[in-house]
């Protein structure tokens, strides 16, 4: 595991790994559910694990998700990372959660095997959602461990930093990461302004502000509140607007509440919580207050300075940090595969 995350953070593509790489596709109700499987070439593995993608334009089909599933096929897993449209339409729902336990629940079957062992692999805001998949009661006695990287404990309160100003921590005409979060909750909430066309305008330009950090010239016939909001997306860090950001908060409270880690004190698995000490997007402190809602002997946690949210850190460390944070990595990744071997 240790390994797969050094490849994934070193940007190697996986592509000459000895893994063989096809679509699933499950029915699901009355929905086509597709998924990514890979499996070891040359060996029959007996462990499996669900990699689920965070929020993103490229979900399942991401180069890093792609890389890391790799690595972690070619370490004797079967892997399916599933392709959550939602996700790659920014969309935050609960029923993402339906699906993942869905394709948990598939796993010996996608793979072709009866596994040992069987995970969840949760990346970012997916990290939390797989805690609560593996809680339900149709899933629980079958999750052997959940790893999620980066999670979140409280999307209000994430919200709020989000919409918050600070100071600068970028170059000027640039975003910092957590303008990401701020632009999917506006997605979330775009009922709140009034006039289809004007929906549909920030719709485009925060889809844009997401893709390539830069939005559309608003339209000279955008309406009052729309325009507000189009001035709310592109506000330099330095600056806020808190009445659109209480407006979208109060908005967003009922999906909050429905996607709150409170039932994650149910799951069964072995718990691993990974985060960034330096994540600039979702803090680890949210992964800290995650671990307190969870059963204190089936919990693991790793703050690593090795990280920001996805990527590794840029900045040097001293030799005690480097010395202290192998330390804890070594102690978190050999729990983990206590578990999942």
């Amino acid at each position: 595991m240790g390994t797969a995350v050094r490849t994934l953070a070193a940007g190697d593509d996986g592509a000459r790994l000895p893994v063989s790489q096809t679509k699933v596709v499950r029915r699901c109700g009355e929905r086509d559910l597709a998924a990514l499987l890979y499996r070891p070439a040359g060996s029959a593995p007996d462990r499996a694990a669900l990699l689920v993608p965070g929020v993103s334009e490229r979900g399942c089909y991401h180069p890093r998700l792609v890389a890391l599933a790799r690595a972690l096929a070619a370490k004797g897993f079967v892997v399916v990372t599933p392709d959550i449209e939602s996700f790659r339409r920014f969309e935050v729902a609960p029923e993402a959660v339906d699906e993942i336990a869905f394709w948990h629940g598939a796993l010996p079957d996608a793979g072709g095997i009866r596994p040992r062992r069987r995970g969840i692999i949760g990346i970012s805001f997916s990290g939390t959602l797989a805690l609560l998949a593996a809680a339900r009661p149709d899933t629980r006695d079958s999750v052997d461990f959940v790893l999620a990287i980066g999670p979140y404990d409280d999307l209000g309160r994430l919200g709020e930093s989000w919409f918050a100003d600070g100071p600068r921590t970028v170059a000027e005409g640039r975003y910092p990461n957590r303008c990401y979060g701020k632009w999917i909750l506006m997605l979330q909430a775009l009922d709140l302004v009034p006039g289809e066309a004007d929906r549909e305008f920030l719709r485009e330009a925060l889809h844009k502000l997401l893709l390539e950090g830069k939005a559309p010239p608003a339209p000279p016939n955008l309406g009052a509140e729309a325009a507000r909001w189009y001035r709310a997306a592109i506000l330099p860090e330095t600056e806020s607007d808190p009445e659109i950001a209480r407006q979208i908060q109060e908005r967003l409270e009922p999906l909050y509440r429905r996607l709150s880690p409170a039932a994650a004190a149910a799951a069964r698995a072995e718990i691993f919580l990974a985060h960034g000490a330096f994540d600039d997007l979702i803090a680890s402190s949210e992964s800290r207050a995650l671990a307190k809602r969870l059963p204190a002997g089936q919990v693991h946690l790793l703050i690593t300075p090795f990280l920001t949210h996805t990527h590794p850190l840029d900045k040097p460390l001293t030799v005690g940090e480097k010395a202290r944070g192998v330390t804890d990595m070594v102690g978190f990744l050999y729990a983990l595969a206590r578990v999942a071997r």
